[in-house]
């Protein structure tokens, strides 16, 4: 009896608050469902898919476009304003074009005009100097675009044994900073610890799926005037197979920026240790000697975990058959170690 005295008396609420609330004349009428409606596609705008975050300015490079394809085999050209340009048919059978356009290797604001049909559009890119600010605020699908979300490239210069000794020349004329010790990159994270927790240093870590080193950067873009700046790149570069080469260009392109604000930091590479994953050895083996080789070069201080910590099948290791993609325990205390007296000198 009790029970159905609540069920009466519940459903006597609802049906009176009901009634006390009709529904309002001026109420906006729900949407109709997006089943019903006949769609119109939404079509991307002209815009630049990669290009190269650090160019040489004694080099040829490209950028890489991508186009909508409204319409199969139309006629379109696309160049930089100013210069010629470039004439295209879009495919038939997708619904993206795309395509290499060549670089400008001078520093300043470019915009490339596309034409198609009776569409015309503008896609811009910033060229800086390296030596200059950065203007790169964050990454778009990796690569660096400043605050408008701009594609922003860095022009620098190759070094060459005449820098070489003009850097060397500079430890005689410039003073180090005393400033707080800077640590980029990447904070080797393992089982909820991490390498730099006990490093006294501006941590920025400076991630990206597929291209950390541009995520750096984003980080070094307002550098001040630490004592020191270390740069650990990590291995998820090989991890996210995107790993190439220009990766170095970094170490250069932070000499290059600190030249021109007349400091003189101490700079040292932290060399990721060799991955647990055996098939990305023989890769990271020749990724570790080109950013060995680069930094020693050009005046790095070089921190090696392989040797810190040991191999990746002790170092990483938490049970039989389990490993952590870096290093763990006994192993993580040692990087923890080198990092906090290389932050601390």
């Amino acid at each position: 009896m009790l029970h159905a005295r609540v069920v009466l008396t519940l459903f006597a609420l609802s049906a009176s608050l009901a009634a006390a609330d009709p529904e309002s004349p001026d109420q906006k009428p729900l949407p109709p469902s997006p089943s019903l409606v006949s769609g119109e596609r939404i079509w991307p705008e002209p815009c630049f898919s990669h290009w190269p975050a650090i160019a040489y300015t004694d080099e040829s490079r490209n950028v890489v476009f991508a186009l909508p394809n409204r319409t199969a085999g139309q006629a379109g050209t696309i160049g930089w304003r100013g210069a010629e340009a470039l004439p295209f048919t879009t495919p038939t059978d997708t619904d993206r074009v795309s395509g290499l356009l060549p670089l400008p290797l001078a520093p300043g604001p470019r915009s490339a005009v596309v034409k198609l049909g009776d569409k015309e559009s503008a896609i811009e890119l910033r060229i800086c100097e390296a030596r200059d600010a950065w203007p790169i605020a964050a990454l778009k699908d990796g690569f660096p675009v400043d605050e408008r979300g701009v594609p922003v490239v860095l022009l620098d210069r190759r070094r060459n044994a005449n820098d070489e000794r003009k850097w060397l020349a500079l430890h005689n004329r410039l003073a180090r900073p005393s400033g707080r010790g800077l640590l980029v990159g990447d904070p080797l994270e393992a089982l909820g610890g991490n390498a730099w927790s006990e490093a006294d240093a501006d941590q920025r870590p400076a991630l990206d799926d597929r291209y950390p080193h541009h995520a750096v950067l984003v980080a070094l873009a307002r550098i001040g005037s630490p004592r020191t700046i270390a740069w650990c790149p990590g291995n998820q570069a090989l991890l996210g197979a995107a790993w190439n080469e220009e990766e170095v260009r970094i170490l250069g392109a932070v000499r290059t920026r600190c030249e021109a604000l007349k400091i003189l930091p101490r700079l040292v590479l932290i060399v990721p240790p060799l991955p647990i994953d055996e098939r990305l050895r023989e890769l990271a083996v020749q990724r570790r000697e080109l950013l060995i080789s680069s930094a020693t070069v050009q005046d790095w201080a070089i921190i090696d975990l392989e040797r810190v910590a040991g191999p990746a099948e002790r170092a990483n290791k938490v049970g039989d058959g389990l490993f952590t993609r870096y290093p763990v325990g006994d192993a993580q205390a040692q990087v923890r170690k080198a990092l906090r007296e290389e932050m601390a000198r």
